[in-house]
């Protein structure tokens, strides 16, 4: 063909139009992919039989259908029942609680057991404080995570290390702990009565001995002027230990004190647990009979919580708190609350809400005990061994003194996790 005038212009703009229409045909053909891969995925989408992956990876995601916690959590493992964990190798499995990642101790096709995440192992701990926490497992070759299901927590129990104190004496057993306390800037007071000693744990969890008493077998109360006041139970006697510590004096005479609790005007009511009767103690150290305890039961605790004052009452078979409203010029007449037990009842405190928790003998076994009083309903929260005493709540948790009093056994103090309620206020502190 000859050249003809703008023959060049003309075969450079076909040139041009014919890029642009390649360009376009191939935009067009694979802008449904990008259409694809710029779509964010649904992060709360989860496959599994009802709904299957239309990428499949190599294997399908586990289902979990229920997880059992165990009765004294997390002294053993917990149980997730459900379909297609992977059995080749029991780590590849990737169980989380929360932001935890649990340990699996064993699995099978249908059930997968593992040791439930505790602090200090977790990345975030207050999730043991909630209602329920989300758990779900994460398989190799998975293209997603499995379902979530709740998984609520149970009291937690284990024992609050009691060191040797003091060194050069023969404490290879720390026997027979009374009374245990805690002011306002979370220390623990401890009462060994084997030695009359009283220790103190600062939140470090360092311990010095605070103070040596003649006497002692009974409470301690912190009091709302910083002191620390112990029942010298066999030495009819109240002391009154200073902030500092160190020195101890017989502040007031009260046959056979026990328990003990201050009131939110300073007074500190303390039981006779050898006559049945209580009495109360004037900031000034002026001692008053008040009550006498109605009927045979053996009185020995109390707790004040909302205007009223708790005591135990019980017998072998039976065991109930009386209540006794606090008035102007002492208390007025008792009446009964019955928490349920069959068996006996020993010391007691309440939550927030005005549930009670408290710790009693059933059946000849010891535990710790919460009585719902809005609706009558009792559970009980742990089984623990050994003679329980006296309890006190800080923080998240119940403090219980084991009582069992016997140079063979180490005796310790208890810790119990409380994760659905908050402490009423000690006055004292």
């Amino acid at each position: 063909m000859e050249d003809f005038p703008g023959k060049k212009e003309y075969k450079d703009m076909t040139t041009s139009l014919l890029k642009r229409y390649t360009v376009l045909i191939i935009f067009i053909s694979i802008f449904p992919l990008l259409l694809t891969l710029c779509t964010k995925p649904d992060k709360n989408l989860v496959y599994g039989p009802d709904n299957p992956d239309p990428y499949p990876a190599n294997r399908d995601v586990a289902v979990l259908d229920s997880i059992q916690p165990v009765t004294v959590y997390p002294t053993e493992a917990a149980t997730i029942f459900g379909a297609g964990f992977y059995t080749d190798a029991k780590d590849k499995n990737f169980v989380w609680f929360d932001l935890a990642r649990a340990e699996v101790i064993d699995v099978m096709e249908n059930r997968i057991v593992v040791e439930v995440p505790v602090p200090p192992n977790t990345i975030n701990p207050d999730f043991l404080f909630k209602d329920a926490i989300d758990v779900k497992i994460s398989l190799p070759g998975s293209f997603d995570w499995s379902n979530s299901i709740p998984f609520i927590f149970k009291p937690m129990a284990h024992v609050y290390e009691v060191k040797v104190y003091p060194a050069q004496q023969d404490e290879s057993k720390f026997t027979t702990p009374r009374g245990l306390a805690f002011d306002t800037f979370g220390n623990i007071y401890l009462m060994n009565q084997r030695t009359r000693t009283v220790f103190l744990d600062n939140p470090d969890k360092e311990r010095s001995i605070f103070a040596f008493l003649a006497r002692f077998d009974g409470g301690l109360r912190t009091g709302p002027d910083g002191a620390l006041y112990g029942s010298g139970n066999s030495a009819n006697t109240v002391y009154k230990i200073p902030q500092a510590g160190g020195s101890f004096e017989e502040w007031a005479t009260v046959p056979n004190p026990w328990g003990m609790d201050f009131d939110d005007k300073g007074n500190l009511f303390v039981v006779d647990e050898g006559n049945g009767n209580l009495y109360i103690v004037s900031s000034q150290a002026v001692v008053e009979k008040v009550a006498e305890l109605p009927g045979d039961e053996k009185k020995e605790y109390c707790r004040i919580f909302d205007d009223n004052i708790y005591v135990s009452a019980n017998t072998a078979t039976s065991g109930f708190f009386l209540r006794l409203p606090l008035t102007g010029a002492g208390v007025g007449s008792a009446d009964t609350v019955e928490v349920g037990i069959e068996g006996f009842v020993k010391d007691l405190t309440f939550g927030l809400d005005g549930s009670i928790y408290f710790t009693g003998v059933e059946a000849g076994v010891n535990g710790v005990y919460k009585y719902e009083t809005s609706t009558e309903t009792l559970k009980k929260l742990v089984e623990l061994s050994g003679n329980l005493g006296f309890l006190s709540w800080f923080d998240k948790f119940l403090y219980i003194s084991n009582m069992t009093g016997s140079d063979t056994i180490n005796d310790h103090i208890y810790q119990v996790l409380i994760y659905d309620n908050e402490s009423a206020p000690y006055h004292g502190r």
